[in-house]
């Protein structure tokens, strides 16, 4: 059986148009760029269904935006502005048109909770009420194929489905009211008209054999007979293997770009706002002529070899907010970055640089103590000034490694210092005394940012490191880093394991709210090497541990997965790995390698409020050993060099959800991870590839390498496949039906239930059924699972259904999926 999924992003738009007549125009046209986002503001898209509120009939939904509108018809798509620059009101029109079709109307998915009113003329005419869903579907448009639409919040997607022995060259859309329309050097269509120009991204199209995804060439194609003042468009498949299914790509790259001048940038760290906005923090060595310094903090290099930089990504990903440099005439490294809820950036890293240079401001220490300090800096929210910027640091060695922010503002840094309880700001705790070589140290910098709540060391006897640092709701500190203390001197306590295990080990820890001591302190570690580099929490307050390790499975505590198998060798590096502590911090729930046979490194962590953990790294592995599934990308692009890579751990720890690589011919190296409220996945690094070798740039911020290497920062979005599918369309009162989970629930509860709704009822009560998925119960025949991890049950359709809709629902984890795909004949 063959299911292809056709999929692209309409990504572009230049100023696009309102509805006059198709191509009409008024007044001067205009070439100011819009991204299509624009389309709908900062809000998620919603589908308004119609009716009467619109006055053309033929309008089933559309969406609103302040200036721009899409409409939705049995006919195609039009496209809608109204410039209203200049003080003259100017409207133009493009159309989008389905060719060939039966004038197949859309019905709407996934109806959302907001509604809307319009209240118009008399009240009887008034429509209040109205639903909006989130995706809309034109069943059946073409003779088995469907195409569908959906909103994320920066763009409009859409996608074909083409069902068993169909053929997808007949899927012809013609645009209307464009001066031209062609394809570009890259692959992507593009449509001119007096209102600027309208792009479609380029389509995806991959199977899925042998657990491993396969991509199908698949490309837009034009057809130069249509009509006079019309463009067809198509697509072209390459070959493909009709015995296996054809599967959308849920995973793109929405924005991916560089942050560079001619000479050299290293991005080590990102956050986000609640607005999608993302942070980059970093080093870089160009100076202000060819730097994109914009707004600020400071737009000018400050000497040295290196300045701290810190950069805000507009949502689109298509520029910067801001972008400046934190530095002063010495070398300066910015290694963490946090924003609070108010949109103020918090930076960390270290400096040579004395106060005479470097933009001391409020704290929280003014002076300058000796080799290199901390520093910690608090950038406003229009990023044109800081608000305080100092030191932490005593006379010998001090690093700012991670930085995170509390609801009150208050910052807290970890990282390692060389420099003793004389000289280092040491006060209340969580130790006062300085051991030997190095000490991890942790930091409470209050609101105001002139002063430290508390600071203290966290160490042994030996080399001790902090590398990352998150904070919990009860102002809790985790941290993260790695020892070579064993527990005769390292405060290990309660766990997770309170023995050392030999060469460095990965450590965590959370310090309580007054930072007097610690609440659980342990190991994570076997025979060999290991290093945690980052920390994150989940709802619960349970931590996520990322890092790297060279130990294999007969020492290192491997238990649930998502690998439990080492799968390096010493010589190589190991590889890297992800453990979830439990709550008590007395032991893992999970803990399992990521990797391939060459080396794998895990430089941060972020996890959603569902326990999925999403980490980025960089890794010598190719594809034919490194766990690739699903994307970003499942080819290794870089030889003997490394490529980033980016992957999402299921909740239970026992899989990934995807893993991919991010790269180009050379060098690419993740180093920060960062979700949105929506779960999309900010990555920033940096990279020596051009984007004439393969760096998958799109959007932007800046879309040209610059020289050296750049930093890079790429947004990735992840749609999960349906998880409910109903077999055969339709289906047939008394017979048998089949009821797919796609996406492979694991084995541990979840339930799932149908309903019948038909002309002129509410819902109908019929069978809901819990299944214990190791245990199917209850009207559902025996659990079958095939090649690709399909769960499948059979069951009987009742013989009242006949003419009526079956809906089915699924829970997981508290995710609903709901679906209605047919009528029961």
């Amino acid at each position: 059986m063959i299911r292809l999924f056709i999929f692209f992003i309409c990504c572009c738009f230049t100023n696009p148009a309102i509805a006059a007549g198709a191509g009409s125009t008024t007044g001067d046209s205009s070439s100011g760029q819009a991204g299509i986002e624009q389309f709908t503001g900062s809000l998620p898209v919603c589908f308004i269904e119609n009716q009467g509120q619109v006055d053309s009939d033929e309008v089933a939904f559309y969406v609103k935006g302040a200036d721009r509108t899409l409409y939705f018809t049995s006919r195609g798509l039009t496209i809608a502005m109204t410039d209203r620059e200049g003080g003259e009101v100017q409207r133009w029109t493009m159309t989008v048109e389905f060719e060939g079709t039966g004038r197949v109307a859309p019905r709407g998915e996934n109806r959302q909770e907001t509604m809307f009113s319009y209240f118009k003329g008399k009240p009887s005419e008034w429509k209040t009420g109205l639903p909006a869903f989130s995706r809309i579907v034109y069943d059946n448009l073409w003779p088995g194929i469907d195409l569908v639409y959906s909103g994320a919040k920066d763009e409009l997607k859409y996608e074909f489905v083409v069902s068993p022995g169909t053929d997808p060259s007949v899927i012809r859309l013609v645009y209307r009211g464009a001066t031209e329309v062609f394809l570009k050097e890259t692959g992507e269509l593009e449509a001119t008209c007096p209102a600027g120009v309208f792009e479609d991204g380029l389509p995806f199209a991959y199977q899925v054999i042998d657990g491993k995804r396969r991509e199908v060439s698949v490309r837009f194609s034009l057809d130069a007979s249509a009509a006079k003042g019309a463009a067809a468009c198509g697509f072209e498949l390459g070959d493909f293997d009709a015995g296996e299914e054809l599967v959308l790509d849920p995973v793109i790259h929405v924005y991916c770009g560089y942050i560079g001048g001619s000479n050299g940038e290293q991005g080590h760290a990102v956050a986000v706002d609640s607005q999608g906005s993302a942070y980059v923090a970093g080093e870089t060595w160009s100076d202000e002529a060819s730097f994109p310094v914009s707004v600020g903090p400071d737009l000018t290099f400050n000497g040295g070899t290196y300045d701290a930089f810190v950069a805000k990504v507009n949502t689109q990903g298509t520029g910067f907010d801001y972008c400046g440099y934190i530095g002063g005439a010495s070398d300066e490294y910015g290694y963490g970055i946090a924003v609070d809820g108010q949109g103020n950036a918090y930076v960390t890293g270290l400096t040579y640089s004395d106060e005479a240079t470097f933009p001391v401001l409020g704290g929280p220490d003014l002076t300058y103590n000796g080799y290199y300090d901390a520093f910690v800096a608090r950038v406003n929210a229009q990023g044109t000034a800081l608000d305080y910027c100092g030191y932490i640091g005593g006379d010998s060695q001090d690093h700012g490694r991670a930085i995170a922010v509390d609801s009150q503002g208050n910052a807290f840094v970890a990282g390692d210092t060389r420099s003793d309880e004389t000289t280092f700001p040491v006060v209340t705790g969580p130790f006062l005394y300085y051991h030997q070589d190095s000490d991890a140290f942790v930091a409470r910098i209050n609101s105001q940012g002139t002063g430290l709540d508390y600071c203290g060391y966290i160490g042994g006897d030996s080399n001790d490191y902090g590398r990352g640092i998150s904070v919990d709701g009860q102002g809790r500190a985790h941290v993260a880093g790695e020892t070579r203390s064993d527990e005769t001197t390292f405060p290990a306590t309660v766990g997770p394991d309170i023995t050392h295990n030999g060469n460095y080990d990965v450590f965590v820890t959370r310090v309580n709210a007054q930072g007097t001591g610690l609440d659980f302190c342990g190991y994570i570690g076997g025979a060999n090497d290991d290093y945690g580099n980052g920390i994150s929490l989940d709802g619960q307050d349970c931590a996520y541990v990322a890092g790297d390790t060279s130990s294999d499975e007969l020492t290192f505590p491997v238990t649930v997965g998502p690998d439990l198998t080492f799968n390096g060798a010493t010589a190589y590096g190991g590889d890297a790995f992800v453990a979830k502590v439990n709550l008590q911090g007395t032991g893992f729930d999970y803990c399992g390698y990521i990797g391939g046979i060459d080396q794998d490194h895990g430089e941060s962590i972020a996890v959603d409020v569902d326990g999925h953990a999403y980490l980025t790294g960089y890794t010598k592995s190719d594809e034919t050993t490194f766990p690739v599934a699903v994307g970003p990308d499942l080819t290794f692009n870089g030889y003997s060099y490394e490529d980033a890579f980016v992957a999402r751990v299921n909740a239970q720890g026992t899989g990934f959800d995807f893993c991919g690589y991010i790269g180009g011919d050379f060098c690419d190296y993740g180093h920060g991870v960062a979700l949105d409220s929506q779960d999309n996945v900010y990555v920033a690094g940096w990279t020596e590839s051009p984007e004439t070798n393969g760096f998958p740039v799109t959007v932007g911020p800046d879309l040209t390498f610059n020289g050296y290497q750049d930093a890079f920062v790429t947004r990735i979005e992840y749609t999960a496949g349906p998880l409910l599918q109903i077999q055969p369309d339709p289906l047939v009162a008394g017979q048998a039906g089949t009821f797919a989970i796609t996406n492979g629930l694991p084995n541990a509860n979840a339930w799932l239930g149908y309903s019948l709704v038909g002309p002129g009822s509410y819902w109908i009560p019929s069978l809901n059924v819990t299944l214990d998925l190791t245990n199917p119960i209850l009207g559902f025949g025996p659990k079958l699972t095939n090649a690709t991890g399909t769960v499948i049950w059979t069951a009987v359709v009742p013989t009242y259904a006949s003419g009526k809709s079956i809906w089915l629902q699924g829970v997981q984890y508290g995710q609903t999926t709901n679906v209605v795909p047919m009528t029961i004949q």
